[in-house]
């Protein structure tokens, strides 16, 4: 188990390559715990719940932090929740997954009120499972919602890739979790 998650501050202008060659993974490990389309379904997000696939991924990226840490500044606890004034300082596993839940709203009616084209279920999970790591401010301004909106789905995908890096510095878990999201919006 590894400590809690990482947040890029900047997307970057490109993904880092060595030779022409990504030295950053483009896919990751992805335990579909959702049946797969054997096509493409498209609907507008407001019709979409974030399914478990994207759920397991965001546990397994946080990590289970029953105490509440600082990161960044901010305190955080459960599943990286931003802790609010008033809010305990530890919590049980069943509060932690109820703050993810709400916080899970959160990401999906921002994903419905910034992405305005029909996705898959497996697009708009990857996209609030982005979300919930960066926030909605930056999940408004990024690439990946962009390119979406102009159906640039292959441009939109590789745009994960684009939020690596804390401080200028890409980091190995941050690559990895977008790897993962990318797998998983890729995936029909």
């Amino acid at each position: 188990m590894h400590g809690p998650a990482l947040v890029p501050d900047v997307e970057a202008d490109r993904v880092p390559t060595m030779n022409g060659i990504p030295i950053v993974p483009l896919t990751g490990p992805v335990n579909f715990l959702d049946a797969l389309e054997p096509e493409p379904v498209y609907r507008m997000p407001a019709e979409y719940n974030t399914n478990h696939t994207a759920v397991q991924i965001i546990k397994e990226e946080e990590t289970l932090q029953l105490e509440a840490y600082e990161l960044g500044g901010v305190w955080l606890i459960g599943y990286g929740h931003l802790m609010l004034e008033g809010e305990k300082d530890v919590i049980t596993e069943a509060e932690a997954d109820a703050f993810l839940r709400d916080d899970l709203h959160w990401c999906e009616g921002a994903i419905e009120r910034y992405v305005d084209v029909p996705v898959t279920l497996n697009e708009f999970s990857a996209m609030v499972a982005f979300c919930y790591n960066v926030g909605s401010g930056k999940t408004r301004k990024s690439s990946i919602v962009k390119r979406v909106n102009i159906d640039d789905r292959p441009g939109a995908a590789d745009a994960f890739l684009l939020w690596n890096r804390m401080n200028g510095v890409v980091m190995s878990a941050l690559a990895k979790r977008r790897a993962r999201e990318r797998t998983l919006f890729i995936t029909p």
